[in-house]
């Protein structure tokens, strides 16, 4: 009777996956669709972009097919992506055997050990070239057989890894064909004008974080990662100026030395921060209800943790505001200093650092305005001279109103670069942003005796 139970148990198991498995797959069109690097799902090496999707087209379009009897094929039409090793240029060209869909192939997927295996001269998933322990360099050396490790395995979504030597993985997402599409799959399909947004997709488009963040607005995605017991971060009203939105996060009780948030999302900001030999620093604004406490910031390289640099400020004020300087060539001791060659694209806070929830209780933290370079200054915080720029965001026109007379106005960019400059003498004036890109700029007026920086955004 076990024996018969086990069998059934077996077969539901199995029946189970080849409802999900079988069928058509194509490579994922998103970004890091197919990635390498040193560790298992690390893309640090390479990992394709979105404008590869339509540049590797004929990559992007192969059909990986996966037949209920156990059977595979490579379906690859006319035209594939065809590399040096197989005589071609790293362009589209014509299927090279035995990679040719030509040899029939069978497909195994061990749940058990979250393994996928295909054997047959030439079958393979994502790049022919990688095998398990080796990249081909010759056609005519493809393994009889090919396993992959299953990492993640959705409806519609498949994440392959591959070591194809000491140090070195190859990750492939293949997304299943005739799935229906939906708003939160992480890929931007059927008629969404992003990835799961616009179109009949009800989730507006966000664009993705990046320095400053201000926490203003509705068009940037200004999610963050919490970890090590944090309670849930909340972008919230600011309690000492209702004109203004900041972060809000609680380091409870349980929370142990290290608790921290991510001032994003994994992926990190859209573009790296860009430290210059001559400036490596970084400026919050922060709220803390104790004086005296230390407060790290953590720049690191998102595809690669162990690229990354800390470094330590303490507070002055408390149950205030303060704008906090973070120098990274003042590294944390027993951390490795700044290397000028790493991309820091990720920046993490560790509010009352060393101290663990038990020992300081409960505590809730506020932060604002994260910049590199030069720090920015609170909403309605213009030291003696007080301006009001309205509307913020803007679309057209930027209006700015103040107490003094504005002599010159600078427009930068996220990217530190000069896009705008204007004479002015007067203390209303209306600047035209309509040719500006979408974004966060940093506005620089220059009066009789300050230079006041404010940033604005542009919808």
């Amino acid at each position: 009777m076990k024996k018969i139970t086990l069998l059934i148990f077996l077969m539901t198991i199995s029946f189970g996956y080849a409802q999900t498995l079988p069928g058509t797959w194509k490579m994922s069109p998103q970004a890091a669709a197919f990635a390498v690097g040193p560790t298992q799902g690390n893309g640090s090496y390479y990992a394709n972009s979105v404008a590869d999707i339509t540049t590797r087209a004929c990559f992007f379009d192969d059909d990986y097919v996966f037949n209920a009897d156990g059977t595979f094929s490579n379906v690859l039409g006319t035209q594939t992506w065809i590399e040096g090793w197989q005589g071609g240029g790293d362009a589209c060209g014509t299927p090279v055997a035995p990679h040719n869909g030509t040899n029939p192939a069978t497909w195994n997927y061990n749940a058990s050990a979250n393994t996928l295996t295909l054997t047959g001269v030439g079958a393979y998933l994502g790049l022919p070239k990688a095998y398990n322990g080796g990249e081909l360099s010759n056609p005519a050396a493809a393994p009889a057989s090919i396993t992959y490790t299953v990492t993640s395995f959705t409806t519609n979504l498949l994440t392959l890894d591959i070591q194809v030597g000491v140090g070195l993985w190859w990750r492939f997402i293949l997304a299943k064909q005739g799935v229906t599409p939906t708003c939160n799959d992480g890929i931007q399909n059927g008629s969404e004008t992003g990835i799961d947004c616009g179109g009949t997709c009800a989730n507006p488009c966000l664009t993705q974080i990046n320095l400053p963040v201000t926490f203003e607005g509705n068009t940037v995605n200004y999610a963050v990662t919490d970890f090590g017991g944090s309670t849930l971060s909340t972008k919230v009203v600011d309690p000492t100026d209702s004109a203004n939105t900041v972060m809000r996060t609680v380091k409870p009780t349980n929370a142990p030395l290290w608790a921290g948030t991510t001032i994003s999302t994994s992926s990190g900001f859209s573009s790296a921060i860009p430290f210059t030999a001559s400036n490596r620093k970084m400026y919050v604004r922060v709220w803390s209800p104790d004086a005296g406490i230390p407060v790290l910031l953590k720049v690191e390289d998102p595809l690669d943790p162990t690229h990354s640099c800390e470094t330590l400020t303490n507070t002055t004020v408390a149950n205030g505001w303060q704008t906090m300087e973070f120098n990274f060539d003042v590294e944390r001791p027993g951390t490795a200093a700044f290397n000028a060659t790493f991309t820091f694209k990720m920046a993490s806070i560790f509010f009352n650092f060393g101290t663990d929830g038990a020992t300081a209780g409960e505590k809730t933290y506020y932060f604002d305005n994260v910049s590199y370079g030069t720090p920015l200054l609170g909403a309605n915080n213009f030291n003696a001279v007080q301006f009001t720029l309205y509307p913020n965001p803007a679309s057209q026109n930027l209006n700015v109103s103040g107490s003094a007379i504005i002599n010159e106005v600078e427009i930068y960019n996220q990217l530190g670069q000069l896009v705008s400059k204007q004479n002015h003498d007067s203390n209303n004036i209306s600047i035209d942003i309509s040719n500006l890109s979408k974004g966060v700029y940093i506005l620089s007026l220059q009066t009789e005796n300050e230079l006041i920086k404010k940033q604005f955004i542009k919808e």
